[in-house]
């Protein structure tokens, strides 16, 4: 049997980095925006709070507000980091977008076209 070289505990690795949904709404909103500008972590935190919600960014209370901020903080911004997809300034609470970041989000672009097939 050939295999093409590809590593399949690397391809498992991402696909589960991917498999949370807060995550590739993070990625996908982050992909939106100037790589290596700043942006405030609780902007993102109501921005993908009110995605998950279907409503405006305005109109999230301070639970849900709170519960996504830590989510961001404790979790998925850290590990984003991890990849290289951004840089977390946990002092300023602030995210720079990097350019490694377009890949996971043409991959998170792929996976959503793929279910609505």
């Amino acid at each position: 049997m050939e295999t093409s070289g590809t590593d399949h505990s690397t391809v498992a690795d991402t696909l589960g980095f991917l498999g949370n949904q807060r995550r590739m709404l993070l990625i996908g909103y982050l992909s939106l925006l100037d790589r290596e500008s700043a942006i405030e972590v609780r902007h993102l935190a109501r921005v993908i709070r009110a995605i998950e919600l279907g409503t405006s960014p305005r109109f999230i209370d301070t639970d849900d507000y709170e519960s996504a901020y830590n989510a961001l903080i404790q979790t998925h911004l850290p590990r984003l980091e991890s990849k290289g997809l951004i840089e977390y300034n946990e002092n300023r609470k602030t995210v720079v977008v990097r350019a490694k970041l377009d890949q996971y989000a043409l991959l998170v672009e792929l996976s959503r076209y793929l279910l609505t097939q």
